[in-house]
């Protein structure tokens, strides 16, 4: 259950952190959160990218620590894996091939 705690901590800080620190420093920033997720795979060094491509691999791994953090005890944690592929099969595919 703490595991949950810190990653659901994370993932707020690192949202907040971009929505009011980092956003401002984004020239010309897409009104689309997908298409700035894809344009900052091509320049992940800069820290603005950085902390957004963290975000959202933190957003694409919490379906994964949820399940964990409930089901570890028992058979369903097969069923929790087979769920977050999907889940980050289908937010991969829509954020970077734009399918």
């Amino acid at each position: 259950m703490w595991l949950l705690i810190v990653h659901s901590f994370a993932l707020l800080l690192f949202v907040l952190l971009y929505a009011f620190r980092f956003r401002k420093l984004v020239p010309n920033p897409e009104p689309n959160l997908l298409l700035q997720i894809q344009t900052a795979t091509k320049d992940w060094k800069s820290t603005h990218h950085l902390v957004l491509l963290i975000g959202f691999s933190l957003f694409l791994l919490y379906p994964l620590t949820l399940g964990f953090s409930f089901y570890l005890q028992s058979d369903a944690n097969v069923l929790v894996v087979i769920l977050w592929v999907i889940w980050a099969y289908n937010w991969s595919k829509y954020t970077f091939w734009r399918e």
